[in-house]
């Protein structure tokens, strides 16, 4: 062979590796394409509390798309009105992440003082309420700056909810022999008061409408209800036992309880206060939240690490495997994630 043939032959089969290298990759940006076309359902944010991430959860398919690192323990989780944005507070590490949701990256981590336990953001979007655990204090975290704006003292604060009309908050008080409910207003920046309990609260969450508090203890089987207007106790709801997260969103026909003991979702009657029905979900379950139009259920499981998917008209669940003890949940009111 020439010395002319073994370069026309050498730049032939080049040739053909450049066509099928562009070939190849034109079918993975294809595939990439496709199944960012595919993610069509509202995400889900997740904390593991072991695996210091947040798992990304497509709840049209049922399925993980990413899963974002953060601070260690991840324990409270709140997301904007928009879905832009998710807050995820350590507690191993005095922080508040951060979360783009466009991007699924933490882009900025804001320091708030020792074990952070529960936050919530008013409904407008300005602040973030933090409970700071291990300081005996509520931060109030300005939104736009990403910043602690202020703080007010509370005994041993664990979890945090804002009322509707974003004007006042119940936070947990876990302090030993003044366990309770520290009224806080929020325009104010105050504490107002704490009403006194026997014992450890665990959570608290207002109904949409905001004429209701309901709120779960240690040791007690069964869903508290409060009346904000007056800050009595005016009935109770039975569970099994050891009853986590209590809540009732605008859309749905019954509250819904996370009940440990039997690993269950209780349904209950917010007109009689009495329960409904109940659905199995995995082992331990811990936290709850519920999709927009209030029709679905998505329930933590930390002994299985995964997340069940409940239909609440039919209870039909589905289950996501997720990351190392999954805890905290949040839920974007509406699908976001094409052409991200």
């Amino acid at each position: 062979m020439s010395s002319n043939d073994y370069i026309h032959n050498i730049r032939g089969r080049a040739g053909r590796w450049k066509f099928y290298l562009m070939i190849t990759l034109a079918g993975c940006f294809a595939l990439g394409a496709a199944a960012r076309a595919d993610a069509a359902g509202p995400k889900a944010y997740i904390g593991n509390f072991k695996d210091n991430s947040v798992s990304v959860v497509d709840t049209a398919a049922g399925s993980v798309v990413t899963t974002v690192p953060v601070s260690a323990g991840p324990h409270g989780m709140a997301i904007t009105n928009n879905g832009a944005t998710v807050y995820v507070s350590g507690d191993g590490a005095s922080s508040v992440d951060v979360i783009d949701t466009a991007s699924d990256k933490v882009v900025k981590t804001i320091d708030v003082g020792k074990t952070p336990n529960g936050i919530a953001i008013t409904p407008d979007d300005r602040l973030l309420l933090v409970t700071v655990y291990g300081e005996d204090r509520l931060d109030f975290v300005d939104t736009k700056s990403n910043s602690v704006a202020s703080s007010i003292a509370v005994p041993k604060p664990h979890t945090v909810a804002i009322s509707p009309d974003g004007k006042s908050a119940y936070v947990t008080v876990q302090q030993p022999g003044q366990f309770g409910l520290a009224l806080i207003d929020i325009p104010g920046r105050k504490l107002v008061r704490i009403i006194p309990l026997d014992k450890t609260p665990r959570d608290g969450e207002f109904a949409y409408d905001g004429k209701r508090f309901y709120f779960t203890q240690a040791g007690v089987s069964a869903v508290q209800v409060l009346d904000p207007s007056s800050d009595k106790v005016v009935a109770q709801i039975p569970t099994g036992v050891s009853p986590h997260y209590v809540g009732r969103t605008r859309g749905m026909q019954f509250g819904i309880v996370v009940v440990q003991g039997p690993s269950e979702l209780l349904l209950f009657d917010p007109a009689t206060n009495s329960p409904a029905r109940s659905v199995s979900v995995g082992k331990q379950p811990h936290w709850a939240t519920a999709s927009a139009d209030g029709k679905t259920a998505y329930v933590t499981n930390e002994g299985s690490n995964d997340v069940t998917i409940v239909d609440l008209a039919s209870g039909a669940t589905r289950t996501v495997s997720v990351g190392n003890a999954p805890r905290k949940i949040v839920v974007q009111r509406s699908a976001t994630m094409k052409g991200n």
